[in-house]
């Protein structure tokens, strides 16, 4: 659903966003079977404001882009893009991932 903002093949940049795309579905699945500390609805308001993909679907569309300045993830809810961290390993990214969605102030949902 989410379309990646990637840097130009063969690059190195492209090699660590490709492994941290790989991070964020291992991360997705874990929240859809409860092995993280937030659940898919929680992902989704954090990155576009919404609990869920409308049926009329979601102008514009998202994207992901890749942080290498922070360790936690950043939205833009505005223009449905999720900034993920780029990390060497995936515990380090669910962690991130965790701390940064529960700590983010969601529009006063809860």
């Amino acid at each position: 659903m989410f379309r990646p903002d990637l840097s130009p093949a063969g690059s190195n940049k492209r090699h660590k966003e490709v492994l941290t795309l790989g991070f964020w579905a291992d991360y997705l699945l874990d929240c859809e079977e409860k092995a993280t500390a937030v659940c898919l609805e929680d992902s989704m308001m954090f990155a576009t404001g919404l609990t869920a993909v409308p049926p009329a679907g979601m102008t514009p569309p998202p994207r992901i882009q890749f942080l290498s300045v922070s360790p936690f993830p950043v939205s833009n809810t505005c223009a449905n893009t999720l900034k993920l961290p780029i990390c060497d390993s995936y515990s380090i990214f669910k962690a991130n991932m965790d701390f940064g969605i529960q700590n983010a102030p969601g529009f006063g949902c809860s």
